[in-house]
């Protein structure tokens, strides 16, 4: 088991923090709720009730949080419809998904006295303020470009500060990961859509003829390509996992770092941000 900024890996399985701390939540709820029905006697339907909807909040709640986040950025997502179902993005609003959630649980339970339901959701929101305020603290997260320099494919080596000076979007790939040959087209389109900004494939592990080979056979033909073959980058930045994407803005601080497969509308999201006022 392996800890990052983003999210807990067990083996292949990678599980995002937000998704940590909501079944955290729902877990310690769930005991609360059994120690509410001995101490209250409550009757068998309502117990039930109790049980089922807050499994059911969740699923509410996650629908809710990915459709509030389409809204927010229709305007990303017209062009690309079909990637409204594309969750693996991990666009999501969590505040719009804890409200409709706890509005669905709230809504199921109304039979059940007030007292034990303000404790329940009290316990439940206080779970996620306190756990993410704590890996927020404890985890390490670099904030800048890392001393780290890497060779590109005319052998020359070239440090990250290189960049310094325009946005950059940095990507964390290999050529056996499939997730990255899915998101692939989207960022090779946005390296021509946005020639302000650098797009650095940065490759894990790989042989210079295996990505050469990669990139000739399926015809990306991107700007700047750089070796990583010890994951120098991952351990610096705490990102286990690829694909894994973090964008700079100019001043070389890093506004935003995403762990997993990119979609276009969260792409062009992310680099709107870049060049933000409050990226600067």
């Amino acid at each position: 088991m392996m800890v990052s900024a983003t999210a807990l890996h067990m083996g292949p399985l990678m599980l995002p923090w937000q998704m940590v701390l909501l079944l955290t939540g729902l877990v310690l709820v769930y005991g609360a709720g059994r120690y509410f029905r001995q101490k209250q006697q409550w009757p068998e339907p309502s117990w039930r009730i109790f049980s089922d909807s807050l499994w059911t909040s969740f699923w509410v709640g996650l629908i809710a949080a990915r459709l509030v986040f389409v809204l927010m950025h229709a305007d990303l997502y017209l062009a690309t419809p079909l990637d409204i179902i594309k969750i693996q993005d991990k666009g999501f609003h969590f505040y719009g998904g804890l409200i409709a959630g706890i509005g669905w649980f709230l809504w199921k339970n109304r039979s059940l006295a007030n007292l034990p339901k303000a404790i329940l959701i009290t316990l439940f929101v206080a779970i996620q303020l306190c756990l993410n305020w704590g890996i927020q603290t404890v985890l390490p997260q670099q904030n800048q470009y890392p001393d780290l320099q890497f060779q590109n494919l005319q052998q020359q080596q070239v440090p990250l500060q290189h960049w310094v000076g325009k946005p950059t979007v940095i990507n964390l790939w290999a050529s056996w990961c499939p997730p990255c040959h899915r998101e692939m087209p989207v960022l090779h389109q946005a390296q021509q859509d946005y020639p302000d900004i650098h797009f650095v494939m940065l490759n894990q592990g790989e042989t210079t003829d295996t990505v050469q080979d990669y990139l000739r056979q399926h015809g990306f033909n991107f700007q700047h390509v750089l070796f990583d073959p010890q994951g120098d980058m991952a351990t610096q930045m705490n990102m286990y996992g690829l694909p894994s994407t973090l964008f700079f803005n100019a001043q070389g601080q890093l506004v935003h770092r995403h762990m997993g497969e990119l979609t276009q509308p969260m792409l062009r999201r992310y680099i709107n941000d870049l060049s933000a006022p409050s990226s600067k």
